[in-house]
């Protein structure tokens, strides 16, 4: 497993796509994985004759570009990705980055001395100030989820669709309770205000009762946030993420945005860490992967179909080829992820030739979810 690479989760809008796919080809990034999703908002709207503001939910089209780089590039390859989007303005999609182990079975072939002329080598970014929180419910509850965080103000949701598997196969009769099709939420928050979400959302996704859902969060870096949680018609010069963004760089830090502190009260729930495990191959792989981690003590797993993308050895004028793969991703203890690496082996899944990759990093999950 190595750990010197480090990966990009990009949310584009679909009308920014275009740039970040030519952005990609400068960089010539031999796999990048990309599947759609959509980013939630609060649309304001005039009523019946102007009488009366009506509020609905509204949904934007985006794809959510799964990268892998070399970590001594990582901070040129985001402002060289944050420029060509111009993705700091409101509404146009989100950046991550986290520090994962990564392991392939051929290493990745980078063109490393392209990317040496466009960016200097530096260490790894350390500041780590917001949580992604992953909230996986059935099919055809998160839009009701996401309109309520909306109206707390807190963040941007993303959603996008996967396919449970794994628990519901052990429920013998009791699965048809259990739908197959899930709707996975990404939020992303300051570090400060994950115990307020999380306190908001088990009761609200009804995720301390088995089979509803469950959520998990990780550290980032989030250079960019979407701020975009209300749009319409503006009476004022600057939109409110304009100002928010402003007072974050002014400030240094999004602490001042704290509301855990003002409303945290009591004891607080305990978290258990845990070890996510992302398989991306072809089907047949990914099934492979699936079956031996249920074997090895996994209990459940989500899966995900993905399109896969080479940006390396192009011209600005050829297009890319696309070739489909799936996303398994589970979150086990750390014993149980030993024992999946330990068959993972065995039958030789990253043996030398194979192109399919395993990323992994910690994950915290409440202990008042039941699974």
């Amino acid at each position: 497993m190595t750990n010197d690479i480090s990966s990009i989760l990009c949310v584009a809008d679909n009308n920014i796509t275009g740039a970040l796919d030519k952005c990609l080809k400068e960089l010539a990034l031999p796999e990048v994985f990309i599947q759609r999703a959509k980013q939630m908002s609060l649309a304001d709207k005039s009523g019946f004759l102007n009488l009366r503001p009506i509020t609905k939910l509204e949904e934007n089209r985006a794809l959510l570009y799964r990268i892998f780089i070399p970590s001594v590039y990582e901070n040129g390859v985001i402002q060289r990705i944050v420029e060509a989007t111009d993705l700091k303005m409101g509404g146009r999609g989100c950046l991550l980055l986290q520090h994962i182990g990564h392991r392939r079975g051929t290493p990745l072939s980078f063109d490393m001395e392209n990317l040496g002329n466009l960016f200097e080598k530096t260490k790894k970014h350390p500041h780590e100030e917001h949580s992604l929180i992953s909230c996986i419910v059935p099919r055809g509850s998160a839009d009701s989820i996401a309109e309520a965080i909306l109206e707390l103000g807190l963040c941007v949701p993303v959603i996008f669709f996967g396919t449970g598997v794994g628990l519901r196969d052990k429920l013998g009769l009791m699965r048809i309770t259990v739908p197959v099709e899930k709707e996975v939420i990404w939020l992303i928050v300051p570090r400060s205000d994950t115990d307020l979400l999380e306190k908001t959302l088990i009761p609200l996704a009804k995720l301390n009762v088995p089979g509803q859902g469950f959520l998990y969060k990780s550290s980032i870096y989030a250079p960019v946030v979407n701020l975009r949680v209300r749009h319409g018609k503006r009476i004022h010069a600057a939109t409110m993420e304009q100002v928010i963004a402003a007072l974050d760089e002014v400030r240094g830090s999004s602490d001042w945005r704290r509301q855990s502190e003002r409303k945290r009260g009591g004891g607080e729930d305990k978290a258990v860490k845990y070890r996510a495990l992302f398989f991306i191959g072809e089907e047949e792989e990914t099934e492979t992967f699936r079956l031996t981690a249920m074997e090895s003590g996994a209990r459940g797993a989500t899966l995900n179909p993905l399109e896969m993308r080479s940006y390396s050895g192009l011209s600005h004028e050829q297009a890319m080829e696309s070739h489909f793969r799936s996303l398994c991703d589970i979150i086990v203890t750390r014993e149980v992820e030993k024992k999946i690496m330990e068959n993972v082996n065995k039958i030789g899944l990253f043996e030398d030739g194979k192109s399919c990759t395993l990323k992994s990093f910690d994950v915290e999950m409440p202990t008042v979810i039941r699974r």
